[in-house]
């Protein structure tokens, strides 16, 4: 049976490399982000197995839907990367309670529908969930108040399920460097932080609830 990968949340960086990573290595891969040029374009790149489904992750009923197209053409999910952020926050002269609304609803509401859709799936697989998550909001901060708000909630939602879920990994990978296509000073090679992605997965008995990865 082909094994099945779900990357919500696909942009240029992170989402990006990991899919590919995991398609390099035989997974069959679904695509979901907003973005529906920029999610087709890379599964045609990708190529045999790849499949985007244009989907946003605060609305429960696509996320379903999605999840159901991905059962159906590709097989059930065994792993579940939730990358989808919702961009940043403001300083607190400017931040509102209506951006904190929208940061949370991708974030942390949008994950937990994910999660929610796939859990068959992933019980079935025993099966993993990666978070893309981030150092940034501790300590706390003040440039970005209702980012600093948001990312521990994402947080506290990852190491609650692995808590919660015997036969499912979950995952809160702590990104502490910028992210890019290639690396450069103060920043970690998109493609080398799939590669840890991939390596949390097939680890046998161990299990890992929070992973730090940043330059060296």
């Amino acid at each position: 049976m082909t094994r099945v990968a779900v990357v919500a949340g696909v942009g240029p960086t992170i989402g990006a490399a990991v899919a590919r990573r995991f398609h390099d290595d035989g997974f069959a891969v679904a695509l979901l982000a907003r973005t529906e040029e920029y999610v087709r374009t890379l599964a045609a790149d990708l190529g045999d197995g790849a499949v985007a489904i244009p989907t946003d992750v605060t609305d429960e009923s696509a996320v379903r839907s999605a999840v159901e197209r991905v059962r159906d053409e590709l097989g059930p999910v065994e792993v579940l990367v939730l990358n989808a952020s919702g961009g940043g926050g403001n300083p607190v002269e400017d931040a509102n309670a209506d951006r904190l609304r929208e940061l949370f609803d991708v974030r942390v509401a949008g994950s937990m529908a994910c999660v929610r859709a796939a859990l068959p799936d992933l019980r079935e697989t025993e099966g993993t969930v990666l978070f893309s998550g981030t150092t940034y909001a501790e300590p706390p901060v003040t440039a970005q108040v209702e980012w600093g708000a948001v990312a521990p909630a994402a947080r506290g939602l990852a190491v609650s399920l692995d808590a919660a879920l015997d036969d499912v990994s979950v995952t809160y990978v702590r990104i502490g460097s910028a992210v890019r296509p290639d690396a450069g000073p103060g920043a970690v090679d998109a493609a080398d932080l799939a590669a840890e992605y991939r390596r949390l997965v097939d680890r046998g008995g161990i299990a890992t609830r929070e992973l730090d990865v940043r330059e060296r």
